[in-house]
């Protein structure tokens, strides 16, 4: 069950916000005038800074003599983020990382509680049924932010800390007006992707790990894990993945996955969808070659520095040998006795 304080909280940022979130489509004229700069870009920049064609003419990122993020402008908004704060490394104990799959309907979280949470893309939608609070929240998929513009404007209306790359910002910034955003901001990139500057290769890749608090598993396929993602995170390809360094930079020891079912993704609705209105998934096709072996080496590595990760969907892709896997009901009872036996 919720906390007296946790719950008086919740319903202070529910009469806070406003009941419809305040998203606006951008008018015909200006997404012709962003698609005609996007494509002048392509002309113009080699495929190495492909991945600037949104940013290069609105969004001017400032960074420090080791190349992290500083500050950060869209159009003549300047944001206020979190970068040079004491954030990273300051929470201990446990974080509940919530994603989307299906399992998600299994759980009753009227039962639990939970401390620390952090969403990722449509989490959010969870609170159509249930009293959770996000205390953070990761969005790296530009896809997601472009599509479900009513779920992002939720999120940003709530008092968490938002941890988003430029170009996820960018995609909010056309819609919903970020003098209204309620949540505090953490800017993160794609380490092979910077902000501004050219994709990163392999072996870049390999130099620049070498100086950091980067670990690269697989050069070709640009596997790896941040220690510090003001240095950047790897993808992945599922923003789960993104998540769990963020919770780790964060500095929690124990991290709950809910709902990281990645499995038939392509044709389960995600646990707020149907399959009449479901998105597209592309976790399927990069499950072996991308998501498991990320997940396999990080799993390995967390444990060396004594996080302890556990799956709460049973029926996980992720097999037990990558993380323990625990039922949800394990959770129910006494929170003082339950931290006692997972830490046993």
């Amino acid at each position: 069950m919720l906390s007296v304080d946790r719950a008086a909280s919740l319903r202070d940022v529910a009469a806070g916000a406003p009941e419809t979130p305040a998203y606006t489509w951008p008018g015909r004229t200006r997404r012709l005038s962003a698609t005609l700069c996007k494509l002048f870009y392509r002309w113009t920049h080699s495929r190495a800074y492909r991945h600037n064609e949104r940013l290069w003419r609105s969004v001017s990122i400032d960074r420090d003599v080791d190349g992290t993020v500083t500050g950060m402008r869209i159009g003549r908004r300047g944001l206020t983020i979190e970068n040079t704060s004491a954030l990273l490394a300051s929470r201990t104990g446990a974080c509940h990382l919530i994603a989307a799959g299906p399992s998600i309907n299994e759980i009753d979280y009227s039962a639990l509680e939970l401390e620390h949470v952090m969403g990722v893309n449509g989490a959010i939608a969870l609170q159509d049924k249930h009293d959770v609070r996000f205390d953070y929240y990761c969005i790296v998929d530009a896809g997601f932010a472009r599509n479900r513009p009513d779920l992002v404007a939720r999120i940003v209306q709530q008092p968490l800390i938002l941890f988003a790359t430029p170009l996820v910002l960018w995609y909010i910034a056309q819609y919903f007006p970020l003098d209204h955003m309620r949540c505090r901001v953490f800017v993160i990139e794609d380490v092979q992707f910077p902000a501004g500057q050219r994709a990163r290769r392999g072996r870049d890749l390999r130099d620049t790990c070498a100086q950091s608090d980067l670990l690269l598993f697989d050069e070709e396929r640009m596997l790896g894990f941040s220690l510090d993602v003001r240095h950047g995170v790897f993808d992945g390809h599922t923003v789960a993945y993104a998540g769990l360094q963020v919770l780790n930079s964060l500095g929690f020891d124990l991290v709950y996955l809910h709902g990281v079912d990645l499995r038939d993704a392509s044709r389960t609705p995600r646990f707020y969808e149907t399959p009449g209105n479901m998105q597209p998934s592309v976790l399927d096709r990069h499950f072996d070659a991308y998501i498991e072996p990320s997940f396999r080496q990080a799993a390995a590595l967390l444990k060396q520095r004594g996080m302890r990760v556990v799956n709460l969907s049973v029926d996980s892709a992720l097999s037990v040998d990558i993380f323990e896997k625990r039922s949800w009901r394990s959770l129910t009872g006494s929170r003082t006795g339950f931290a006692q036996r997972m830490r046993a």
